[in-house]
């Protein structure tokens, strides 16, 4: 092996690509100080892997990059190749030239390369180290290197002969596994760390998981305590609200029995005291009778009339009449009637009141005015006749003008009451006529609503037919995809499963089946019945093709396994195994796998007793049925499942059409039934309109009906004013009369004053008698006022009911039936008046029995009252016993609901769990409730603990074990760290051991050859220990008695460093060495010596010489020129022989 080529450009002072072609042998470089020849020194060292910038005398790895000059521009990348010849193959590679390169970029980023492909610098050290070359081991000796070597001290030299010896890396890989075994005690002093804390950890967990674990059991044990006496109180409670319920459910009959039997008695009440009024009326005097005779008169009277309204009514289109609106209208009229005789009456009852009122007040002032005249003089009482007669005379002019005032309100009142009346007579023809449109307009509402609700019914149908059909369509759907997964494969799928690799024939042609067992064996396989056989290899790789082409269905079979899969029959098969029935070409693997359970039956029947006392086997019929011990699956027939599943498919297509016509019917069936309800809408729409018109004219018409009342009632009142300002006006002139005859008898003669002061005594008694007269007259006047005013009222009121109830009955039916009863009841009214007469005979000859039946009536009156007094008392008690069960079962429903909220709270559990909890035992002679007690005191006393305690303590210890493993481990791993250190140190030290002899005897020897008559010789610091032990160089030229390299000369140094280095090369030899004037210090003589040091290693290696002596360059087999020219870059010329190449 020796460096055959090397190539550089850009680097330092190479600008041009050069190349140098090396050989065995000396070659020896030659040229110029400052022309670059350590440079190719340089490279070689750097393409071997030096990153030491002082080794290659740069302070920064990028300055090795050729910088230009003033003529030619720097370089970005600097690159050297070296090719090694591995004819001998000392590099561990099998190749016979091996180039490692080294590229560096002015970004500072360098590339590897071995053979031009990328690599690692450990990649090219491990290589150069396994062929004995190496950025460490000493091939290349620099300028000074020598001088370096004599300073240096023991263990530098050790350091040389141990990398000559191959110990470095031994070294290396012990300083490794020094640092493992360094970073393994750490690891497992942590560890142990570690393992103590989590063992101090555990103690108190352990003791916490204890108590949490008793502190479980208690509260288990009264959780379990307390929800069985929860269940137990829910049950109470449930059981008395059951009876509270029943009691209150007997205390509700009862008050409900008990009020039936009240309201009972109070009718009877009520007809009691009714009877015993009647014998009481009927007692009265014979006038009350009459007034009763003919206040019935009147009534049938009222009653003719208002069933001649109602007749009249009803024939003006009227819809329907009931008894109710008939005793309605009766009562209406007769309300009205009343009305207008109450209003009269109220009328006249002031009238008169006002009458007595005026007479009683002119009395009053005419009684006052005698009494003054009497204590006055003469005079004074012409005087106050004069005044009185003028009081009167203005009292006449004021009078006048209301009794003219009056009279224009007459008129004003009487007009509007004769338009309200024409306008209540169009507002009843108005009625009649919006009432017949009412009624034809119901019509057709009831006829538009009878369509919708047919349309409705028609839809209805429809939509459930729809849900049929998609029922059927599902049903369909699904059964389809049932066959489809039972067995049927796309034969497309089965197409392209056939041209898989690995993949086989079908499983019946694999099987020979005959043809009569194909049914049967067909129903054995089930979903197997249309596989493939695939071989063991082929199954995998052709599931993953179909599935990454989706495709699906396909069932396999792996066949080629080599294996028996039969099982042993029974000896009381109902027939042979079918496995046996197989043609003679079966694959008997295939068919053990996938019958060797299967039997052939002669029946079905058979074929079940055989399953069910051989559960695990199948049997099969020869028409297909499949018997199993899950049950029975009848053969599809000789169609097969392909026909079975094509059927299956045509009902699909059919359902799925039935569906779209059912759905078309549907549609068009909810279209119209919109287009329905929109008309019944329309239709409730105009109806409601009419009966709103209808509305407000009833509301108008009763409007106006008052109006005309109201005004009746004026008119009343204005005539009644009237007639008292007349009577006034009477009553004045009388008294104007008088005052002058007075007057005129007080300004006559003495006679005729005395009888005039006689006159006026006898008149202020006759005056104040009247006025006596006239104060009883105006208080019985307005006593009946009040009376007909309370009962005007009351008809108001009642007025208002009824018209009420009337509006509500507008719009009933008219029935034929009913104008003939109200003729008959009219003709019946009118015929009981002429028979008033005889009732009244009737009635007084009564008088007498109703006298005898008075006593019995009291009496049954005061036992009734007595009766109901008990049963309200009896209802008083149930509705109090009522109310307390109320309470008791709001209190019962609160507890319940606080009970089992206490349950889903404190225990989360439902009512249903409480009350089927099973009973706790508890101590003998101790109550639950106590247990309980004492439980929860015990857990007061446990205090909180740790639920987590016992998770932690489990995850400790399972940590805990698994440092102990591991601690196993890493201390197994620092014992096999010991033994390979172990190792180490042994091997180096042999290594050493044994290079040191040898380098040593060769130093002697190389001394001995460059100091002829001198000793040299190497001596060990520690010889006892061969690992750590320094290197001592001892040199003593002839004549010399030091030996001590630091007192000889110069060149004396030289040669004892040269003959240590090259004891060393001869010792461990390299492919190359490199030798950078190296001899620059010796003189003639000696460089004479060291040239046949040169000489011992040209057969062995190949050595590489930068000098300037001319001996040197005189034994080269090959001669390198370097050469620069100014500003320009290095050149190299070269010689071998007689040839030169540039």
């Amino acid at each position: 092996m020796f460096l055959k080529t090397l190539r550089i450009h850009g680097f330092k002072s190479f600008a041009d690509r050069t190349r140098l072609e090396l050989e065995p042998g000396v070659t020896v470089i030659v040229g110029p100080n400052g022309s670059g020849k350590s440079n190719v020194v340089d490279a070689i060292s750097w393409v071997l892997g030096t990153q030491a910038t002082k080794h290659l005398r740069t302070d920064k790895m990028e300055e090795v990059i050729f910088a230009g000059t003033t003529t030619r521009p720097a370089h970005r990348v600097a690159e050297v190749v070296l090719t090694f010849d591995n004819s001998e193959r000392r590099l561990p590679l099998d190749l016979s030239e091996v180039t490692i390169g080294r590229r560096l970029h002015n970004d500072g980023t360098s590339e590897y390369e071995i053979n031009g492909t990328p690599c690692r610098l450990l990649d090219i050290s491990e290589l150069l180290s396994d062929g004995g070359v190496g950025r460490h081991q000493h091939v290349i000796i620099n300028q000074g290197q020598v001088a370096s070597i004599l300073n240096a001290g023991p263990d530098e030299h050790r350091a040389i002969i141990e990398e000559a010896a191959g110990v470095l890396k031994h070294r290396n890989r012990r300083r490794r596994a020094a640092r493992r075994l360094e970073r393994t005690h750490v690891d497992v002093q942590r560890l142990e760390d570690i393992h103590k804390e989590l063992l101090r950890q555990m103690r108190p967990l352990k003791r916490q998981a204890n108590a949490a674990a008793r502190y479980d059991d208690v509260r288990t044990t009264a959780r379990g305590l307390r929800l069985y006496l929860g269940g137990r109180e829910l049950a109470e409670i449930e059981d008395r609200l059951t009876e509270a319920r029943a009691q209150e459910g007997t205390a509700a009959i009862r008050e409900e029995r008990d009020t039936v039997a009240l309201q009972e008695l109070e009718s009877r009440l009520e007809s009691l005291e009714t009877a015993a009024g009647e014998s009481g009326r009927a007692l009265q005097r014979d006038t009350a009778a009459a007034a009763r005779l003919e206040t019935t008169s009147e009534r049938l009277q009222r009653i003719a009339q208002v069933a001649h309204e109602r007749h009249r009514s009803l024939t003006s289109g009227a819809e329907q009449a009931g008894e109710r609106h008939d005793d309605l209208l009766a009562e209406a009229s007769g309300i009205v009637e009343d009305l207008a005789a109450a209003a009269a009456e109220e009328e006249q009852a002031g009238a008169t009141a006002g009458r007595a009122e005026i007479a009683l007040q002119a009395l009053e002032d005419e009684e006052r005015s005698l009494a003054e005249q009497e204590t006055l003089p003469v005079e004074g009482v012409i005087a106050t006749l004069r005044g009185d007669l003028q009081a009167l005379e203005a009292a006449g002019a004021r009078d006048g003008r209301e009794m003219t005032a009056t009279a224009h309100r007459l008129e004003i009142v009487t007009e509007s009451v004769e338009r309200d009346g024409t306008a209540v007579e169009e507002l009843r023809e108005e009625i009649r006529r919006m009432d017949k449109e009412a009624g034809a307009q119901q019509e057709a509402y009831e006829a538009a609503r009878s369509i919708r609700e047919a349309a409705e019914s028609e839809w209805q149908r429809l939509e459930m037919d729809l849900a049929d059909q998609t029922r059927l369509v599902s049903a369909a759907r699904a059964r389809v995809e049932a066959l489809e997964q039972a067995g049927v494969v796309n034969p497309d799928v089965l197409a392209e499963a056939a041209r898989l690799e690995g993949v086989g024939e079908a499983v019946a042609t694999v099987l020979d089946i005959p043809d009569h067992l194909a049914d049967a064996v067909g129903a054995a396989l089930g979903p197997w019945a249309e596989a493939l056989v695939a071989t063991p290899g082929g199954l995998a790789d052709a599931v993953a093709e179909l599935k990454s082409r989706q495709l699906g269905g396909m069932p396999f079979v792996v066949g080629g396994v080599k294996g028996s899969d039969a099982r042993v029959l029974p000896s009381d098969i109902p027939g042979r195994p079918i496995i046996e029935l197989l043609g003679p070409a079966a694959d008997a693997v295939v068919a053990r796998r996938l019958l060797s359970d299967v039997v052939l039956a002669d029946s079905w029947s058979a074929a079940w007793s055989f399953v069910q006392a051989h559960p695990q086997l199948r049997a099969v019929t020869a028409e297909g049925d499949l018997v199993t011990i899950a049950g029975i699956r009848i053969s599809a027939g000789e169609d097969g499942l392909g026909v079975t599943l094509a059927r299956a498919r045509e009902d699909l297509s059919q359902a799925e059409t039935g569906l779209a016509r059912a759905t078309s019917r549907e549609t068009s069936a909810r279209r119209s039934l919109h287009d329905h309800r929109e008309d019944e809408r329309s239709q409730l729409e105009a109806l409601e309109a009419v009966e709103v018109r209808m509305s407000g004219a009833v509301e108008t018409l009763d409007r106006a009906e008052r109006s005309v009342t109201e005004g009746e009632a004026e008119l009343i009142r204005l005539q009644d004013r009237r007639s008292a300002l007349e009577e006034g006006e009477l009553h004045r002139t009388e008294r104007l009369v008088e005052l002058r005859g007075r007057l005129d008898d007080l300004e006559g003669e003495e006679a005729a004053r005395q009888a005039a002061w006689e006159a006026l005594s006898r008149r202020r008694q006759e005056i104040a008698d009247r006025r006596e007269q006239s104060r009883r007259l105006r208080e019985q006047s307005a006593a009946a006022l009040g009376a007909a005013t309370e009962r005007r009222k009351l008809l108001e009121t009642r007025r208002v009911a009824v018209e009420r109830e009337l509006e509500q009955a507008i719009g009933f039916h008219v029935d034929p039936a009913d104008m003939v009863r109200l003729e008959r009841v009219e003709s019946a009214a009118r015929a009981a008046l002429d028979h008033v007469s005889a009732h009244i005979t009737i009635l007084r000859a009564r008088q007498a029995e109703l006298r005898q039946t008075s006593g019995e009536a009291v009496r049954r009156l005061d036992e009734a009252r007595q009766n109901a007094s008990n049963l309200s008392k009896q209802i008083a008690g149930s509705k109090e016993t009522r109310s307390n069960l109320a309470v008791e079962i709001e209190g019962l429903r609160v507890r319940r609901e606080s009970v089992a909220e206490g349950l889903r709270r404190d225990l989360d559990a439902s009512v249903e769990q409480a009350i089927a909890a099973p009973p706790v035992e508890v101590p003998e002679n101790t109550a639950p409730i106590a247990h309980l007690e004492s439980l929860e005191a015990d857990l007061r006393r446990m205090g909180p603990v740790n639920p987590l305690a016992a998770q932690e303590y489990e995850d400790l210890s399972e940590r805990a074990s698994f440092l102990d493993g591991q601690l196993s481990d890493l201390r197994e791993s620092a014992h096999e760290l010991e033994k390979v250190i172990k190792a180490l140190d042994d091997e180096m030290a042999t290594l050493f051991a044994d290079a040191f002899q040898d380098i040593s005897a060769l130093y002697a020897e190389n001394f001995s050859l460059l100091f002829p008559g001198g000793r040299g010789q190497l001596s060990l610091s520690d010889p006892g220990d061969h690992l750590n032990t320094g290197v001592e160089i001892e040199a003593q030229p002839l004549g010399k008695k030091v030996s001590r390299l630091s007192l000889l000369s110069g060149g004396e140094r030289s040669l004892a460093a040269l003959a240590f280095l090259f004891a060393v090369f001869r010792a461990r030899p390299s492919p190359f060495y490199v030798l950078d004037e190296v001899e620059a210090a010796l003189d003639d003589a000696n460089l004479h010596r060291f040239l046949r040091l040169v000489e011992l290693l040209r057969d062995s290696a190949q050595v590489i010489i930068v000098t300037h002596q001319q001996q040197t360059m005189e034994g080269a087999d090959t001669l390198y020129g370097i050469t620069m020219e100014p500003g320009g870059s290095t050149q190299v010329v070269a010689k071998r022989l007689s040839n030169v190449t540039v």
